[in-house]
């Protein structure tokens, strides 16, 4: 018997032979459901469209009617107001007593489940807050420093068509950078190289409560995005292809991948340097139809320091736009500072070229079941290489 009570031998269907009996997608209490992802008689192994290479994700680029920063900024604070966002929002001050533990994971997977997104408030203390941003500031100087020295524009007009990958990075849409982080020196000087353990435990915790079956989830990802000031909005995509094509199957599968995201900075600073935004609940419907009719829907996730932004890996989602470079809601840029050899960055905390506005820095985290298996377009040559 599993983590799910099942033990059955009856012949599956399709669907039941790889995520277990339909009354799994019903019941939160796993202990109620059958070879849901976990009953070892089955094999674990992966949907055959997992074993070639995944296909792009459908993205969808909207023409809204043209708004002036201002009123980006004035429609992202009356969309952060939306009750929408409470549905899916706890904190774990409220389960600061006996057994509280059991009852939050509990919650993030049931609320996963409904919504596809959870914001789980006060999740890190100020010190992890604190080091993590130290981790954060110190890549982006190291990766924008070495950027600048090839002399490859990574926010301006230049880059406005342009796309460049390397072993380290990537850049898929204007200004907004994506650096694995894999504890790789080359990555990273920082003296405190490792995240905090607190963290850590907290994470896994949320994956495996969200990702629960016989075996426990896989980190597949560790990394940043840096959205630069006057980063374009994204594309509206999900993080990756239906597993069984658009054919119906896939809407009414339990999660088998998940992002979290560690928020780094204040919510009323992130309105202005673009938060995630998402249709909510198209974990559970076609991605093809949430693009052609329910992009209106979509809410900002607005989450501040220490909180988790957790969310469905089928969830329709888009980063947006950094306004920090011609909005003056935000407090002057961080002074320069030296790097660990003495030179003088000028990225940090500026866009480059403008000199002005402020980088969203986020630290986000995949897991998911073990057979699964992503494919991300990192290159295979080093920034570093001569």
């Amino acid at each position: 018997m599993n983590l799910f009570g099942g033990n059955s031998t009856a012949a599956p269907s399709l669907t039941e032979s790889i995520f277990g009996s339909s009354s799994s997608t019903t019941d939160d209490n796993p202990s109620n459901n059958n070879n849901l992802f976990g009953d070892k008689s089955i094999p674990q192994q992966p949907p055959r469209s997992e074993s070639r290479k995944r296909k792009r994700p459908r993205t969808r680029n909207t023409v809204p009617d043209k708004e002036t920063p201002k009123q980006t900024l004035h429609r992202r604070q009356a969309q952060s107001q939306q009750s929408t966002l409470d549905h899916f929002t706890i904190s774990t001050q409220d389960y600061q007593h006996n057994g509280g533990d059991d009852e939050l994971f509990a919650d993030i997977r049931s609320l996963m489940k409904h919504h596809g997104v959870v914001i789980l408030r006060n999740a890190l203390s100020e010190q992890d807050v604190t080091t993590i941003t130290a981790i954060a500031d110190d890549t982006q100087r190291h990766i924008c420093n070495a950027l600048v020295a090839k002399k490859i524009p990574y926010n301006s007009s230049v880059a406005d068509e342009e796309t460049f990958v390397y072993k380290e990075l990537a850049v898929r849409c204007k200004g907004r950078m994506d650096v694995r982080y894999d504890y790789d020196e080359n990555v990273t000087t920082a003296a405190t190289t490792y995240l905090p353990s607190s963290l850590i435990e907290l994470v896994e915790s949320c994956a495996a409560s969200i990702l629960h079956g016989a075996e426990p989830p896989s980190l597949v990802y560790s990394g940043w995005i840096f959205s630069h000031p006057g980063s374009a909005d994204q594309p509206w995509h999900t993080d990756g292809s239906p597993l069984f094509g658009n054919n119906g199957i896939n809407e009414s599968l339990p999660s088998y991948a998940i992002n979290i995201f560690v928020g780094l900075h204040d919510a009323d600073e992130l309105l202005v340097l673009g938060p995630t935004e998402f249709v909510v609940g198209s974990h559970q419907m076609n991605p093809e139809v949430v693009m052609d009719t329910m992009i209106d829907t979509a809410v900002p996730a607005v989450i501040g320091k220490g909180d988790l932004l957790l969310y469905d890996y089928r969830v329709c989602h888009r980063g947006t736009a950094n306004l920090s470079s011609v909005l003056s809601d935000l407090p002057p840029p961080p002074s320069q500072s030296s790097t660990a050899s003495g030179a003088v960055d000028k990225n940090v905390g500026e866009t480059s070229g403008s000199g002005k506005g402020v980088v969203r820095k986020v630290l986000y985290q995949m897991y998911a079941r073990p057979w699964f298996k992503e494919h991300l377009n990192f290159g295979e040559k080093s920034l570093f290489d001569d």
